[in-house]
């Protein structure tokens, strides 16, 4: 209990530490089939990293530069947004002015000479502080999500080197079965953040592509949050939902535009949950889902949102490694079946020896 209790602190003590690593590191494992495949072109690895890493960090400011236009768009639109709004409310606000007119009562019978207001203002200093703070916090989350690009970079540069030290150092403890149980481990895994990030990309297209077609407003937005959204178990749902059925409700004039919404985020929920996580993803890691919803609990109240995205990736991770040592096997079966050992892979045939003479 004590170890355990040690493990959670420095988890927490270190979260900004652990959060970028663990980042990097499936990061790594996602873009390393794509970086085997321009060394096969005969692309340096240094240089193929690069590429990759590039490549993806342009997909991400394209995408937050096309955030940042349709954000632009819905503050123009706001104000037929709250107009809407407001006529909505108007038709409620018989029985809450009736509630504000009982409260006004119960505070008229205790006087109202007894009652001072207090005006508060904020000082020079107090204003320059919160927006230093501000800026603090900003700057902060901008070096640590740079940080993470460069630590992949070198992840997946330098990755023969440190799995080939990792080999030496495990083969000196535990022998070549160890070596082994690394190398299988790592397969796993990167074969499901790979499975992972295919599912989030699909998802990301059909849901943008839809939305086209259902003419809604911000798809370019929406769309990549529908894909997002899928790291987050059982709340990602909701938070991807949600801001397309309001959309559409305020946005357009069709009556039955956010029915259609629904059904059509309700179809490609139906899809990615039982054709293409199962298609794609497969029996790589098999968790239940009772052990998602309490590793989504756990780690999100550790790490906030990004121990909620990290959340499964995690809990794998510790799967993976726990059922192949007989101490922790009973203990990895609680957070589901058994994850199946990765096929080995055909060796290449040796060219024979000459003939002498």
């Amino acid at each position: 209990m004590l170890a355990t209790a040690a493990v959670v602190g420095l988890l927490w003590a270190g979260k900004i530490l652990f959060v970028t690593i663990f980042f990097a590191l499936f990061l790594s494992f996602a873009l390393h089939p794509f970086v085997e495949l321009l060394e096969k072109l005969r692309v340096p690895r240094g240089l193929a990293a690069f590429v990759v890493l590039l490549l993806l960090c342009a997909l991400f400011a394209f995408f937050i530069v096309n955030a940042l236009d349709q954000a632009q768009a819905f503050s123009r639109d706001w104000p037929s947004y709250e107009r809407k709004i407001q006529a909505l409310t108007a038709q409620a606000r018989g029985v809450f002015s009736r509630i504000e007119e009982g409260t006004r009562r119960l505070l008229s019978d205790g006087g109202a000479s007894g009652v001072r207001s207090v005006r508060l203002e904020e000082g020079v200093l107090a204003s320059i502080s919160r927006v230093a703070l501000q800026a603090k916090t900003v700057f902060s989350l901008l070096l640590y999500t740079a940080a993470v690009p460069m630590l992949a970079f070198f992840m997946l540069k330098d990755r023969e080197k440190y799995s080939g030290a990792l080999t030496r150092i495990l083969r000196r403890k535990g022998g070549r079965a160890a070596s082994d149980f690394a190398v299988n481990v790592a397969h796993v895994l990167s074969g499901y953040v790979l499975g992972e990030l295919f599912v989030v990309l699909i998802t990301a297209c059909i849901t943008t592509a839809g939305l086209l077609i259902l003419k809604v407003p911000y798809s370019y937005v929406l769309g990549p949050l529908a894909g997002l959204c899928v790291l987050l178990p059982y709340v990602g749902v909701i938070l991807s939902t949600t801001p397309a059925v309001f959309v559409a409700f305020l946005g357009t004039d069709e009556p039955f535009l956010a029915l259609k919404v629904v059904a059509f985020y309700s179809v490609v929920q139906f899809l990615e949950g039982n054709v293409l996580t199962p298609f794609i993803v497969g029996s790589r890691v098999r968790l239940h889902p009772l052990a998602v919803l309490v590793a989504f609990l756990f780690w999100g109240i550790l790490w906030g949102l990004p121990g909620a995205i990290l959340a499964v990736p995690l809990t794998a991770t510790v799967k993976v490694v726990g059922e192949r040592f007989e101490r922790f096997a009973p203990w990895a079966a609680l957070l589901g079946d058994r994850t199946p050992d990765p096929e080995p892979e055909p060796e290449e045939p040796k060219p024979e020896p000459e003939a002498a003479g």
